[in-house]
């Protein structure tokens, strides 16, 4: 090929990346000045590969790419890495099934320029149907969640990516020749890689639930010791009432009892309230923060308004999430004046079909600081000091937004309250 015909063809397959890297990231755009600059760098550096016929000056292209993204654009190099393997990928996946159609139907004979041609503008074509109409946000949240996991697969598929492209730029005749069996063992490899990624991640989810089941279940066994304990005490209790009824002055008699059983019914409602929730690990969560919260001092409130729901999240995540709300508000009840009371709220139930968590909280950490409040669900940010902070509302916020819900955050009287919604 000519070298015009190569700069032609690697101008579609840098284009055809952007459209895709625009997907994963809004910040790497297509139509911008930035990304013309680095296709107008990329190009000439191809061509002074083409004339020296550097065999690995593909290789060398792509490192370039990268640095110049996180360069121009400002971003976090494993980002910006993980985001170009995946890239990376979806165009050899697209590349190998275009070269397997294009050979299908025109059967097997030498590369031409207008055979490469046709294919890369197949491949650019798939990649702006991608950027329009394919939604990645769902995908790029698993491979956050399961960063670790699914980051060693993609480097692993990468790897024979690469090597299939050396073959494919120093013969490309070999891959069109046997172009079915290079495709049949491409997607038997990723589909092994997917399906080890697939038990992996089950095994971590199983893992989640029992370690849910673990660390709650003292809770639940304490919380059934603290029922029998009032079950016990109810003998006492009947006894009393019985010693009440003795007195001789009948008028005396019933403002005792009156007074005494208001007193055992106000003591019994926080667990009546807590026996209402028949999902054992909510029961356990809140009961395990309850308990935190009377440990310092706060008033812990529970209400229930309508139904108590079944929430859409998996149970390990109802405990991160719940979890963490209810700790951030006891940290921020335990600042408030000596002169006040310090109050935790948390409200669950249903209202026209939508599951909501309420938790409200006095203390003013959030209400009386110049903190942009936008910025309280970024991963890291924290009103506190310490390493391993900053993490928790940001981790509240991925869940609530992986299923599609809202979160909000408003301020009532003295109260800085949290409200969660789920369809």
């Amino acid at each position: 090929m000519q070298w015009y015909e190569i700069l032609i063809l690697s101008a579609l397959e840098l284009i055809s990346m952007f459209l895709i890297w625009n997907k994963l990231n809004k910040k790497v755009e297509v139509l911008n000045k930035k990304s013309f600059f680095i296709v107008l760098a990329l190009l000439f550096t191809t061509f002074i590969f083409f004339i020296y016929q550097i065999d690995i000056g593909f290789a060398i292209n792509y490192i370039l790419l990268c640095t110049m993204v996180i360069v121009v654009f400002r971003l976090p190099i494993k980002e910006v890495v993980l985001e170009f393997v995946i890239i990376l990928i979806i165009s050899a996946t697209l590349q190998l099934l275009c070269i397997y159609i294009f050979s299908w139907f025109m059967g097997s004979q030498d590369v031409s320029f207008i055979d490469a041609f046709i294919i890369n503008s197949s491949i650019f074509l798939f990649t702006i149907f991608i950027n329009k109409f394919i939604n990645f946000n769902i995908v790029y949240e698993y491979i956050l969640k399961y960063k670790g996991y699914i980051t060693s697969i993609i480097f692993n598929i990468a790897g024979v990516v690469m090597l299939l492209l050396y073959v494919w730029r120093t013969n490309e005749n070999i891959v069109r020749q046997y172009i079915i069996y290079v495709l049949i063992a491409f997607f038997l490899w990723e589909g092994i890689n997917i399906f080890f990624l697939y038990q992996n991640i089950r095994i971590k989810e199983q893992k989640k639930i029992i370690n849910v089941h673990d660390r709650y279940e003292p809770f639940l066994k304490g919380m059934i010791y603290e029922v029998r304990q009032k079950q016990h005490d109810f003998k006492n209790h009947l006894h009393t009432l019985y010693g009440l009824v003795q007195l001789e002055d009948d008028k005396e008699a019933k403002n005792r009892i009156q007074e005494y059983l208001e007193s055992v019914i106000e003591s019994i409602k926080p667990t009546d309230k807590l026996l209402n929730i028949k999902d054992p690990i909510l029961n356990a969560i809140i009961y395990s923060k309850k308990a935190l919260a009377e440990e310092k001092n706060i008033l812990f409130e529970l209400n229930f308004q309508g139904e108590i729901p079944e929430y859409p999240i998996e149970k390990y995540e109802l405990v991160e999430l719940l979890g963490n709300l209810l700790d951030n508000a006891i940290e921020a009840a335990e600042d408030v004046d000596a002169a006040e009371i310090s109050r935790v709220a948390l409200t669950i139930g249903t209202e026209e079909n939508e599951k909501f968590i309420i938790v409200k909280n006095t203390g003013g950490t959030l209400r009386n600081s110049d903190i942009d409040i936008h910025k309280i669900f970024k991963s890291g940010f924290s009103t506190k000091q310490g390493k391993s902070r900053g993490y928790g509302l940001y981790n509240v916020k991925r869940i609530v937004d992986h299923y599609k819900g809202h979160i909000q955050l408003s301020f009532e009287n003295e109260y800085t309250v949290f409200q969660i919604l789920f369809k």
